[in-house]
């Protein structure tokens, strides 16, 4: 997994507002996209996330600017089965 946040936060709001939200099918089998746009207390963040051999693996990318995110996020909505390094297949108990 890579990893790199960073975020700049008003300690003095409470304020969280998901504008927007979608979730789209792509071409491929067991993909999806998520698109988000949301209102909260972040001053100033970049998150950036990329992992693999897990559940719902895939890439995570986040920017945001005075109080207003954007959210996208790319990744398999399969559950990894760790004791055999695969993910699991349909059918089989988790």
């Amino acid at each position: 997994m890579i990893s790199i946040n960073v975020n700049l936060r008003n300690p003095w709001s409470d304020q969280f507002k998901n504008l927007w939200c979608r979730a789209y099918g792509t071409p491929f089998k067991n993909k999806t996209i998520e698109l988000e746009v949301t209102k909260d207390f972040t001053l100033v963040t970049f998150m950036f996330n990329w992992t693999i051999r897990q559940s719902h693996a895939g890439l995570d990318v986040e920017l945001g600017v005075f109080g207003y995110c954007i959210r996208a996020n790319f990744y398999d909505n399969r559950h990894w089965n760790y004791t055999e390094g695969r993910y699991y297949i349909i059918g089989e108990t988790e």
